[in-house]
């Protein structure tokens, strides 16, 4: 786990050193537009540590939407406040990609857009093609049951919802006009 930590402390780091811009974080919308709940990072932080003790966690796997993949996305982690999101851009895309690196990118994005203000969360490509990505964002808690929404976002209160994530290039459909890093403040 301090391996984890370490890289995602370098990955931070090394991408402000650099200027890359790798990390989309989310604004809030002002009023009376939608509004995003926060969320917690320990929360987050959790879910990050469940997803780097998976089975063979730092073995590639295929991801894909298509039915033959080695893991079929799109899936979803809550912890707390925190949903952690990974999907395909579309249905034809497939990429290898471990769930450690899965786990460290989203370690950057915790740090970069949950622990500093607004503590709304954020999304980064993972993956060789970067044509995945991991989405992070607050949903009101549920007295500790697991929301399981099969991908319809907009039953989430306050997350930004499937049309919103569809503008910005994320998740089912096509890209939207903005690309996926229109519209986010950058850490």
């Amino acid at each position: 786990m301090i391996s984890i930590l370490l890289i995602v402390f370098v990955a931070v780091n090394w991408a402000g050193a650099v200027g890359e811009v790798r990390v989309g974080c989310w604004k809030q919308n002002p009023p009376p537009g939608r509004q995003h709940f926060t969320t917690i990072y320990k929360h987050c932080y959790e879910g990050i540590k469940d997803l780097a003790k998976l089975d063979k966690a730092y073995a590639p796997i295929l991801f894909s939407r298509k039915p033959d993949a080695g893991y079929r996305v799109p899936e979803r982690w809550v912890t707390g406040t925190c949903y952690i999101h990974i999907d395909m851009h579309s249905n034809d895309d497939e990429d290898y990609v471990s769930f450690h690196e899965i786990a460290v990118e989203a370690g950057v994005i915790n740090a970069a857009c949950v622990a500093r203000p607004p503590h709304l969360g954020g999304t980064s490509p993972v993956g060789p093609k970067r044509v995945m990505n991991v989405t992070i964002f607050g949903v009101r808690p549920l007295q500790g049951k697991v929301l399981d929404l099969d991908g319809k976002y907009d039953n989430l209160p306050g997350s930004p919802g499937r049309a919103e994530l569809m503008r910005r290039g994320i998740g089912p459909g096509p890209a939207g006009d903005s690309g996926p890093l229109a519209d986010w403040s950058q850490p």
